[in-house]
């Protein structure tokens, strides 16, 4: 067996996971869409795939955390939060996480008018 398929079959657990830092190209794409939110680099998800990975390998904390301006530009309604959060659930039972440890930032998801409880509900 090789190392890949070692690290793939085993059960995981991932500590300090950022809500914001792992969501589907495809769900901000279309999210961007229904919220009206123009300022992507593009709305292919193939690259917007890539431009995440390179600004994320890039070694600067600065460029690093440009893409989390766009992940939370559409974390800003109940329905997309539900979501987003559906899918991380989804991706890490598929990546055979069996314990994740989410954090996200309540304070970062109100500019289109949330209150706190129903950004935690």
């Amino acid at each position: 067996m090789q190392t890949e398929e070692i690290i793939r079959s085993v059960p995981k657990v991932l500590l300090h996971d950022h809500l914001d830092g792992g969501l589907r190209t495809q769900t901000i794409i279309e999210l961007a869409k229904d919220l009206k939110y123009t300022k992507l680099p593009t709305s292919d998800s193939g690259e917007l795939a890539e431009w995440f990975h390179r600004g994320a390998n890039k070694g600067n904390l600065v460029e690093y955390l440009q893409g989390f301006e766009h992940t939370c530009a559409v974390m800003q309604t109940k329905e997309a939060l539900t979501r987003i959060s559906y899918e991380m659930m989804e991706d890490m039972k598929k990546d055979g996480v069996c314990y994740v440890e989410t954090r996200f930032a309540p304070v970062f998801h109100v500019s289109k008018g949330l209150w706190y409880e129903e950004i935690i509900t």
